[in-house]
C-alpha cells in the first residue's frame, strides 16, 4: 500500500482532528508572542522556545488524535547536511525537536513572515529564492561559507517540497552541490509522516509516525553519481516505513 486509504477517518476522529488543528495554530500564535522578545535577542531562547512548543504539540497530538511520534537511529551531533524525505509539516517539527541544532534551508519569503520570520532568522535558517534556481544554490552556498552553521545540521529536502505518500517527484542536485561545496557529510532521513499528518486537509490519524536516521555518507564521494544513491536509499527506507504505517490503517 503506497498511500493511506481515503475515507479512513471516522466522524468522531474528524471532530477531534479539527479541534486539534484549531488549537495547534492558536497555541502557536500565543506561544510565539509570549517568547518573542527573548527569542529575538538569543538563539538559545529561540531553540528552547521552538523545541518546547514542539514537545507540547506532540503530547497533545498523542492524547487527542492518537498519533505517536517516534525517532529511530542515531542522531548526528556535529555539523552535517541532513537530506530528508518531506511529506508533511509533521516531519519538519520532528526534525526541529530531535536534531541538536537544525538550520533549515527554506524559502526566503518566510523571513518576512510576522513573528515566524524572526524565529527562523534567529535559529540560523538559510534562506533561498526558489524562483532563481541556479542563483538560489549559489546564494545558499555563499551563506554557509560566510556565516557558517555554528556546528549545526543543515536540513535540506532533496525533492524541494512536500511529497504525499504514493506520489513521485525527482530528487534535485542541490543536496550534492552543497555536499561538494562544503565538504560536510550527509545524513539520510526517511519518514512516513504523510500517512498521519497529510500535506493538506485536517486529518490527523492514529498510529506511529516515524522519522528514521538510515545512514551517513562521508565526504569524498563523487557528487555526480551520488544523487541516485541518496534517492534510492531514502525512497527504499520510506517505502518500508509506509508498509509499517499501513498496519495502523487495517
Amino acid at each position: 500500500m503506497n498511500a493511506p486509504p481515503s475515507g479512513h477517518t471516522s466522524a468522531w476522529a474528524a471532530v477531534k482532528a479539527t479541534a486539534y488543528v484549531i488549537w495547534f495554530y492558536l497555541f502557536m500564535v500565543v506561544w510565539g508572542a509570549v517568547f518573542f522578545l527573548p527569542s529575538a535577542f538569543s538563539r538559545g531562547w529561540t531553540t528552547w522556545t521552538m523545541k518546547t512548543y514542539t514537545r507540547i504539540v506532540f503530547a497533545v497530538l498523542r492524547v487527542v488524535c492518537g498519533t505517536r511520534c517516534e525517532l529511530r537511529g542515531e542522531l548526528p551531533q556535529g555539523p552535517c547536511i541532513v537530506a530528508a524525505k518531506h511529506q508533511s509539516f509533521l516531519d519538519v517539527m520532528m526534525t526541529m525537536l530531535w536534531m541538536p541544532a537544525p538550520r533549515f534551508v527554506m524559502k526566503r519569503s518566510i523571513l518576512y513572515t510576522p513573528v515566524l520570520g524572526v524565529y527562523a532568522w534567529r535559529l540560523g535558517c538559510i534562506p533561498i529564492d526558489r524562483a532563481r534556481r541556479g542563483a538560489a544554490l549559489s546564494s545558499m552556498i555563499e551563506w554557509i561559507h560566510t556565516r557558517g552553521t555554528d556546528g549545526g545540521q543543515v536540513i535540506i529536502f532533496p525533492q524541494g517540497t512536500r511529497v504525499p505518500p504514493g506520489e513521485e517527484r525527482a530528487y534535485k542536485a542541490g543536496v550534492t552541490k552543497l555536499y561538494d561545496a562544503t565538504g560536510l557529510p550527509i545524513v539520510l532521513v526517511a519518514v512516513n509522516t504523510g500517512w498521519f499528518w497529510p500535506k493538506t486537509g485536517l486529518r490527523r490519524s492514529p498510529g506511529t509516525a516515524v522519522m528514521e536516521i538510515i545512514g551517513r555518507i562521508e565526504p569524498g564521494q563523487d557528487p555526480e553519481t551520488l544523487l541516485s544513491e541518496i534517492e534510492s536509499r531514502i525512497e527504499t527506507a520510506s517505502a518500508r516505513l509506509a508498509e509499517q504505517a499501513a498496519q495502523d490503517f487495517r
